[in-house]
């Protein structure tokens, strides 16, 4: 049977491994403006904060930074468009990209992931198999979501979500959105 743990019980957890969600991070780490519940960003962050005074080993893996960077840099996107008044058919995100602004916010983003991430997180990973993949339902899920399911479930890591996605996940999960509660 998996828990779902409240937010404000983050000390139940110690001891444990915790797995940060792609939009944990993004709460957590905001380089570029984004649209967000500011009672997510105060949630998490007391979690976060939790987390560092109790010395819970905080662990992420390349699929979670890889969201993390590419919702970034799209956020930055959006807001270039929005602020220059352009149209995304007439105005890639690879264009965008080659603009000082978008290298502006990559380095940005590059900074926070080397100096602020990478410095706090533990890298973890699974390595895939062809019966990991095939035992994916593609139909109604987030392939990403089931990696990160198997990956917790490798390490034994408790999920740091805020992702209602994750509802039927059979891994445990500490959140503030009462939807996985």
């Amino acid at each position: 049977m998996s828990l779902r743990i409240k937010a404000v019980d983050v000390a139940h957890v110690k001891g444990r491994q915790l797995f940060f969600d792609a939009n944990v991070l993004l709460y957590l780490y905001q380089p570029v403006a984004i649209p967000s519940n500011q009672w997510a960003i105060n949630d998490y962050g007391k979690i976060f904060k939790c987390c560092l005074e109790l010395r819970i080993v905080l662990c992420v893996d390349t699929i979670v930074l890889s969201e993390f960077i590419n919702r970034l840099l799209r956020f930055g996107y959006d807001n270039y468009l929005k602020a220059n008044g352009l149209d995304r058919n007439k105005f890639s995100f690879k264009e965008f990209r080659s603009t000082s602004e978008g290298e502006r916010i990559a380095q940005d983003v590059e900074i926070v992931v080397k100096e602020k991430i990478l410095h706090r997180f533990k890298m973890v990973g699974k390595l895939f198999n062809e019966s990991d993949i095939t035992a994916i339902n593609l139909v109604n899920c987030d392939f990403n979501d089931e990696l990160i399911v198997k990956t917790c479930q490798e390490h034994q890591c408790v999920l740091v979500t805020n992702d209602a996605d994750f509802n039927g996940a059979d891994i445990d999960i500490l959140t503030a959105n009462y939807r996985l509660l």
